[in-house]
């Protein structure tokens, strides 16, 4: 079994995941939950946290909302 550590070295660090197209859950809580379930397809969104900015990106992309984010 693989130590979970390196495997996210090996994707995030080595293979660059994550730094040019979001990671699968913030795909899957857009179309489920914001785009099906509470109608959310268009606005504004804050980003509190830290990163990239590459999910912001993400949501700015299909809503053509605005973002701020807020890096710690």
């Amino acid at each position: 079994m693989d130590n979970s550590l390196s495997g996210y070295t090996k994707k995030y660090d080595n293979e660059g995941y994550g730094l040019q197209y979001p990671d699968g859950h913030v795909i899957r809580f857009y179309e489920r939950i914001l785009k099906y379930k509470l109608n959310k397809t268009s606005g504004n969104l804050l980003d509190f946290g830290c990163g990239n900015g590459v999910h912001s990106k993400y949501f700015q992309d299909v809503t053509g909302g605005g973002i701020l984010m807020l890096m710690v």
